[in-house]
């Protein structure tokens, strides 16, 4: 599995966070991020799609644009024209890069959720190390006190896939910037993550539940309605 795949430090969090206080920065359909009460999706590629509380889950937006023949699947090529099609709205400049000084307009400006962990979803509970192997240690001395913390941060608390950041994601040579043939790369790997079955199509029941949708499933299984298995 590509390098792109590991989940990002919060490194890749950089950009500012909108300010709450004082004049209200542009934003993607005029959405203020995690401070919304709307439903957020982001494609593979990391573009956010949202949706009223009641409305359908916003994932069916992305899919409905991406299956261009309508045909209730998404094949390889059409997942890659609506990759570069992303791309191509991030390249302002339309140089085939996504410069540091795009990124930052999309962190800030397109998707602002990157920047923040959103209150609604449930971070993974703290799991017990083993310490099997060391039995001359207590918890004390192993790292973070023999406990390993796993977070859900950025893009993934609304997307298919664990990448926090997926425009630097792809930035295979970290020169803070990503070329047309990165975002291809990065794209074949995403396509290969969500097509499970490997019948060079993605179909909506192959696809995992985001953190965001188990967030907003909470108590259904109360009402009788039964969960889909995610990938968290």
């Amino acid at each position: 599995m590509r390098a792109f795949l590991l989940t990002l430090p919060l490194l890749a969090f950089a950009a500012p966070a909108l300010a709450q206080d004082g004049p209200q920065q542009p934003t993607y359909d005029g959405v203020i991020g995690a401070h919304s009460q709307e439903q957020v999706f982001f494609s593979p590629a990391g573009e956010p799609f949202r949706a009223k509380v009641g409305e359908p889950y916003p994932l069916a937006k992305w899919f409905t644009q991406a299956d261009t023949d309508h045909d209730g699947k998404i094949s390889h090529d059409e997942f890659v024209a609506d990759a570069v099609n992303f791309f191509e709205k991030l390249d302002v400049n339309h140089d085939n890069y996504i410069s540091s000084v795009e990124n930052t307009r999309y962190e800030t400006e397109i998707a602002p959720e990157i920047t923040r962990m959103d209150p609604r979803i449930q971070q993974p509970r703290i799991i017990k190390a083993e310490i099997d192997d060391h039995p001359d240690q207590s918890d004390s001395d192993m790292p973070n006190g023999g406990k390993y913390i796993k977070q859900i941060l950025g893009a993934a608390q609304y997307g298919l896939i664990d990448e926090p950041q997926p425009i630097r994601a792809a930035d295979a040579n970290f020169d803070f910037r990503v070329s047309m043939d990165e975002w291809l790369a990065a794209t074949e790997e995403r396509f290969k993550l969500l097509d499970r079955n490997g019948d060079g199509y993605i179909t909506m029941d192959e696809l995992p539940t985001t953190p965001f949708q188990k967030a907003m499933e909470v108590g259904k299984d109360d009402k009788g309605k039964k969960k889909k298995k995610g990938w968290w």
